[in-house]
C-alpha cells in the first residue's frame, strides 16, 4: 500500500505526492483529476472503459466523477505520482469552459518533453519553494496539462457536455447527500423516486457515468476528508458518524478508495502547505 503522502491546498483544489503500491478499487471524485508518474511501478489505470499504463511523457485525464482504478501487481515496488484534484469551477472560470463541459474526451494526454521536466522538478518545489511562487507554478501546470488535452480534442464535437438530469436523479442525489452518514439502501431510495431498482441503477448510470454505489462511496470519501482535515475526531468516532459498523472496515474502505490510511491522511493534512494564488485569489473575489 501507500508509503507516503504529502498533500498541498491552494484556490485550485489540491495536489497530493504520492508513493502507491497497493491498488485502489473502482471509485471516483467531483473533482477534475490529473495523475502524473513520477517513478518507480506505473501500475494499470482503467478510465471509463480505457485501460492505461501511466508512462512517461503522458499525463492521465479523469473528468469528474468518472470511474477510475489503479492496479499492481503482487510484490512490485511502490510507484511515485503527481495526482491533481481540480476545483470544477475554478477550472471553469479560469479556462472560460461551458457548464457541464467534460475536461477531457481521452483520458491520455501526451506533454511535450519540457512538460514532463515541469512535472517532474514540481514536488522539490512543493517542498522547498516559496509559498507565493509554487502556487503560481502548479496552476501554470495545470494551464499546460489543460492546453495539451485540449490540442487532442477532435475537430468537431470538442465540447462535450452532460445534458439536464432527470428529475428522478436530482431527488435520489438529494437523498444521498443528505443521509451520506446513514447505512444507504438502494431499494429505498429507488421507491422514494418513484422508479424500479433495474431502472434506478440503469438510469443513475446513464445520467450520471457511474453506478449509484460508486456516487455513495465518492460522497463517504468526501465526507471523511473533511472530517478528517476539519476537526479532531476519533477514528471510530468519523467511522461510526459514515455510518460504519467497525473503524477497521472504515479504515480499509478508505485505503481501497485513496491509497492511503486515514491516520496517514490526517497526517498529512495537518502538516501540508497551502499554497496561495495571485489569479485564483481574483477569481474568488
Amino acid at each position: 500500500m501507500t508509503e507516503s503522502i504529502r498533500l498541498f491546498r491552494g484556490p485550485f483544489g489540491h495536489v497530493s505526492l504520492l508513493n502507491v503500491g497497493g491498488n485502489l478499487v473502482t471509485h471516483a471524485h467531483p473533482e477534475i483529476h490529473i495523475v502524473i508518474w513520477l517513478a518507480g511501478c506505473a501500475g494499470s489505470m482503467t478510465v471509463g472503459n480505457r485501460t492505461l499504463v501511466p508512462e512517461p511523457g503522458v499525463a492521465i485525464g479523469i473528468n469528474s466523477f468518472e470511474p477510475h482504478n489503479h492496479t499492481f501487481d503482487d510484490g512490485e515496488d511502490p510507484g511515485q505520482f503527481l495526482a491533481f484534484y481540480i476545483d470544477r469551477e475554478w477550472l471553469r472560470a479560469r479556462r472560460g469552459m461551458a457548464a457541464g463541459a467534460l475536461a477531457f474526451t481521452d483520458p491520455a494526454i501526451p506533454l511535450p518533453g519540457w512538460l514532463v521536466d515541469a512535472a517532474m522538478t514540481l514536488p522539490e518545489r512543493l517542498v522547498d519553494g516559496e509559498d507565493e511562487m509554487v502556487g503560481y507554478e502548479v496552476e501554470r501546470l495545470i494551464d499546460h496539462v489543460m492546453d495539451a488535452a485540449d490540442a487532442c480534442r477532435p475537430a468537431r464535437g470538442s465540447e462535450i457536455a452532460r445534458g439536464g438530469r432527470d428529475f428522478r436523479i436530482r431527488k435520489a442525489l438529494a437523498l444521498m447527500e443528505a443521509n451520506v452518514g446513514e447505512r444507504i439502501c438502494f431499494d429505498q431510495v429507488a421507491r422514494s423516486v418513484g422508479l424500479s431498482r433495474p431502472h434506478f441503477f440503469a438510469l443513475f448510470k446513464e445520467q450520471m457515468s457511474v453506478t449509484p454505489n460508486v456516487y455513495w462511496n465518492t460522497l463517504r470519501i468526501a465526507e471523511a476528508m473533511r472530517c478528517l482535515q476539519s476537526s479532531d475526531e476519533s477514528m471510530i468516532s468519523v467511522a461510526c458518524n459514515l455510518g460504519f459498523s467497525s473503524q477497521g472496515n472504515f479504515s480499509r474502505f478508505f485505503r481501497e478508495h485513496t491509497g492511503v490510511p486515514p491516520t496517514v491522511y490526517r497526517s498529512a493534512a495537518n502538516e501540508g502547505r497551502m499554497v496561495p494564488s495571485r489569479r485564483g485569489a481574483e477569481l474568488c473575489r
